[in-house]
């Protein structure tokens, strides 16, 4: 073989060497970029010959084979099982598979293991997880302290800020998260020191923010409206201003459904219609009287509407609220009866007539008849009017009408009322049982005529 030969021949066996080479890499780059090389652990399990999807779900399963245990002192104070969570490990085992085509090849042709780390990050929990967090006795005990905010004090007009609290209530989304930062690492019980799950406060007195908050509450919330309330009067809070108006653009508006709910809650809070009072009976001492129609009641929309024009105003307002009723005596507060009144007393079918706290009359009566479904109600009520020559109409049990011409008709509530029944003989005793009257409280003449001259409309009568 010439010299020409010979270097033609060399040249040949390398390009033929060459171009195995080439084809051998490009097997070796194909067959790794989709399956992990034999000898690959990722955090401490065999990946070898695996595709993404594989090692994703080998991964996936052995992290949630795992229970979650929490310790204190050697102790176990909880157990998460069934994780059953799901990670985001995708983007972390492609830059594994992925990794410089010369490292892939040499680990090809050496057979060398390879040991990576990727961190589990949680990507999503179940149900089930957030439900055995939720209900772990440790997580649940009750504080002494609960953590507080610093926040402008709206409940006057000295708008301090109050200085934020630090509590010792658990925040188990704080917890939560520990928990899942551990298992992201492999980590599969946590030490658990209650202090380092302590509720954070978000807003500290030295936030400056604070400070401009405060500013903005004493130029909008200053407005003083005062109502006067019997014998007492109340002060609105700058937290209740705050809740009925907004500022848009440095200009006040006033939201009318909340001014609507602030005068609900006034009304339920003041009105004394049908509330429970204590009443000095004559014969059984001081009793609970309840229900009735009388009493203070706010009128709901026209003092939603004075309101809304006080609030628009943002000048001082002092003035009593808008009434649809108000009682006979409106000088005791919620003591709103007073000393003159009528009082009947079923029970002792006995009535007598105060006034100024002296009895000006008594008179047995006869109330509706038990038998009959007739009994008179119960409550504080008033005298709605009065009239003299009345005939009372209506029907009986049986369905029959009767007419009954009365000399004086005082009724106290829809068509129940206090008259004269010269068709009865008797009063008083037990009469009222079977043969009571139809809902009215029936009097002999010579008392409902005293009666009659004595009282006048809106006059308390007390049931009981």
């Amino acid at each position: 073989m010439t010299k020409k030969q010979r270097i033609m021949f060399i040249t040949a066996g390398a390009i033929l060497l060459l171009a195995c080479s080439f084809w051998q890499i490009n097997k070796i780059n194909e067959y790794s970029s989709q399956y992990f090389l034999d000898h690959t652990i990722i955090n401490g399990v065999n990946c070898s010959n695996m595709t993404l999807t594989e090692a994703k779900e080998t991964l996936t399963e052995r992290w949630n084979g795992h229970n979650f245990k929490i310790m204190k002192n050697g102790e176990t104070l909880g157990e998460i099982q069934d994780l059953n969570l799901t990670y985001a490990i995708d983007q972390q085992l492609k830059r594994a598979m992925n990794e410089p085509l010369f490292k892939r090849v040499f680990r090809y042709v050496t057979k060398k293991k390879e040991v990576i780390s990727i961190t589990m990050t949680v990507a999503a929990e179940n149900d089930q997880f957030r439900k055995q967090i939720e209900e772990m006795d440790f997580l649940n005990r009750k504080s002494t302290v609960k953590t507080k905010d610093a926040h402008v004090d709206l409940s006057n007009r000295k708008f301090e800020i109050v200085k934020e609290v630090q509590g010792d209530n658990i925040d188990k989304s704080r917890f939560k998260r520990a928990v899942l930062k551990a298992i992201a690492a492999g980590n599969f019980t946590l030490e658990y020191n209650a202090s380092d799950y302590y509720q954070q406060p978000k807003i500290y007195s030295t936030d400056p923010a604070l400070n401009d908050y405060k500013a903005y509450c004493e130029k909008n919330y200053s407005q003083i409206i005062t109502y006067r309330f019997y014998n007492k009067g109340y002060t609105v809070t700058p937290a209740e201003l705050k809740s009925m108006i907004t500022i848009k653009e440095g200009k006040r508006q006033v939201d009318e459904k909340a001014v609507e709910k602030f005068v609900s809650h006034l009304a339920i809070t003041y009105d004394t219609l049908g509330t429970a009072r204590k009443f000095q009976s004559t014969y059984k001492g001081t009793i609970s009287v309840t229900g009735g129609s009388y009493g203070y009641l706010i009128d709901q929309k026209k003092e939603c509407q004075a309101l809304i024009k006080d609030l628009k105003s943002e000048k001082d307002v002092s003035r009593k609220p808008i009434y649809s009723q108000i009682p006979y005596y409106t000088g005791g507060g919620t003591n709103d009866i007073g000393s003159s009144y009528v009082e009947i007393d079923i029970s002792n079918q006995h009535l007598w007539l105060y006034q100024k706290g002296r009895v000006v009359i008594e008179s047995p009566i006869v109330t509706g008849s038990l038998a009959g479904g007739y009994a008179t109600p119960k409550g504080v009520y008033y005298l709605v009017y009065k009239a003299e020559g009345v005939n009372l109409r209506g029907r009986n049990s049986d369905g029959t009408a009767y007419n009954s011409p009365v000399k004086y008709w005082m009724p106290f509530y829809q068509d129940y009322g206090m008259h004269d029944a010269s068709w009865r003989g008797d009063f008083g005793g037990d009469i009222y049982r079977t043969s009571g009257s139809h809902g009215c409280v029936n009097m002999p003449s010579n008392s409902a005529a005293i009666l009659y001259a004595r009282i006048t409309a809106g006059y308390p009568v007390v049931v009981h």
